[in-house]
């Protein structure tokens, strides 16, 4: 072997040791990477249920400032107005629709219902001394009762005509059922059930009811002028 081949031989040795060596070092460093416990974080993310809630919104789902239920405007009568003379309304338009979420929050079901704001002993005012009232049964609602506020004056509620649409593309009507017509009776019957969903309702649910018909008896001779009455809608889990 003469000189340039023995020189040769050794370098190819070492070339070769040199990439050995350089594959041992890059070794240790991905086992550092890959075991490393530290650089393995687990992320945890926790979705609570919402709350049971109403409103009342557009088409859009903004909610109304000041919704409200305009009755038919009646003539002033000597006479009682009542069945089909009475004075009618609907709660629940396309533009104010009455809405229920229900975001996980009653699995066991809920009870949509209206009352009035000021309670019981509520009337329809015009803001001065005329009023009459909206749960005196008294004479099929013509008369005063044993009531304090000696004011005839019923109002009839029938949410059983209207009607209950899904806004929500998980949920569907099963379970849903629209309440009766049902007249307001002081200390007997102070609210009336608008909806009842039962247990066999979707846990998450969306969705609007409208077309409820209101009817109101006016008393005779009640005085001519603007009248207003607030209510509330509440809904709670059964």
């Amino acid at each position: 072997m003469n000189f340039f081949e023995k020189h040769l031989r050794k370098l190819e040795v070492e070339t070769t040791t040199l990439v050995l060596v350089a594959t041992l070092v890059l070794g240790g460093v991905g086992t550092s990477l890959y075991t490393n416990a530290a650089a393995t974080p687990t992320f945890n993310q926790t979705i609570n249920a919402g709350t049971l809630s109403t409103d009342i919104r557009d088409a859009s789902r903004v909610t109304v400032g000041s919704p409200a239920v305009a009755m038919g405007a009646k003539t002033f009568s000597f006479d009682c107005l009542s069945g089909g003379s009475a004075a009618t309304g609907t709660l629940g338009s396309a533009s104010e629709r009455i809405y229920v979420d229900n975001p996980d929050a009653a699995d066991n079901g809920w009870t949509l219902a209206i009352a009035a704001t000021g309670g019981a002993t509520s009337t329809w005012s015009d803001g001065g001394s005329n009023t009459y009232d909206f749960n005196d049964s008294s004479g099929s609602g013509c008369t005063d009762g044993a009531d304090a506020d000696s004011k005839g004056g019923q109002m009839t509620i029938n949410p059983s005509v209207g009607s209950t649409t899904t806004d929500y593309s998980g949920s569907d009507t099963t379970g849903i059922t629209l309440g009766n017509s049902t007249a307001f009776v002081q200390g007997t019957t102070d609210s009336v059930t608008l909806v009842t969903a039962a247990n066999t309702s979707a846990d998450i649910w969306r969705g609007y009811f409208t077309g409820v018909t209101v009817s109101q008896t006016i008393p005779a001779e009640q005085t001519a002028a603007a009248y207003t009455l607030q209510f509330t809608i509440t809904v709670s889990a059964s």
